[in-house]
């Protein structure tokens, strides 16, 4: 019994498309795991950094503590009222 063409050929359409979507679908599956791996990599080197400004910071006196506690919490301070202008 031979198939029809036109069934044939529906039925070429259908794998191809799902072929087309399965490949989109890995794409952004790749594009996310990319992201991932970026964030994670930002996130240690983060961590690196907070580590090392943890430690430079308990090598100090406390008066030099104090002064460098004020100076971020002068910096939040003018931040967020910054973001609350623009807002």
């Amino acid at each position: 019994m031979k198939e029809k063409p036109a069934l044939r050929l529906g039925i070429d359409l259908f794998r191809f498309y799902g072929l087309i979507l399965r490949y989109c679908y890995l794409r952004v599956c790749y594009v996310y795991l990319l992201i991932k791996y970026h964030l994670v990599k930002v996130a240690g080197a983060a961590l690196i950094e907070a580590v090392e400004i943890w430690y430079s910071i308990k090598l100090m006196s406390n008066e030099y503590r104090v002064i460098f506690a004020t100076c971020i919490a002068v910096s939040i301070f003018i931040l967020a009222r910054f973001m609350l202008i623009r807002i």
